[in-house]
């Protein structure tokens, strides 16, 4: 079992990776929308000049949220064609199924 701080410093080092590969934004956690679940935590990232500035211009396009196991602590990246409450359920189910 990890806690929440490992799982956002999970999530951190994700986003340092992302930085590094794209040369590009920094990236930050939205804390106000994390959810947490029973079977772990789903974060939400952004740019941080868009968290700063709130302009469009600012905001990323294509920012998964991220899912954390609080089991394993393994990063899981969703996706962004269907809202975060489809891939909950699909990653709840999938949990279920593999017990």
């Amino acid at each position: 079992m990890i806690s929440p701080t490992q799982a956002r410093r999970i999530v951190r080092d994700y986003l340092d990776q992302l930085e590094r590969d794209t040369g590009g934004e920094e990236l930050e956690v939205v804390d106000a929308e994390t959810i947490e679940k029973p079977f772990g935590w789903v974060f939400v990232y952004n740019s941080r000049a868009y968290l700063r500035t709130g302009e469009f211009s600012d905001r990323l396009a294509g920012n998964a949220p991220l899912i954390v196991d609080r089991e394993t602590g393994k990063l899981h990246v969703t996706g962004t064609a269907k809202p975060v409450e489809d891939y909950i359920a699909e990653y709840e189910a999938a949990k279920t199924r593999s017990r």
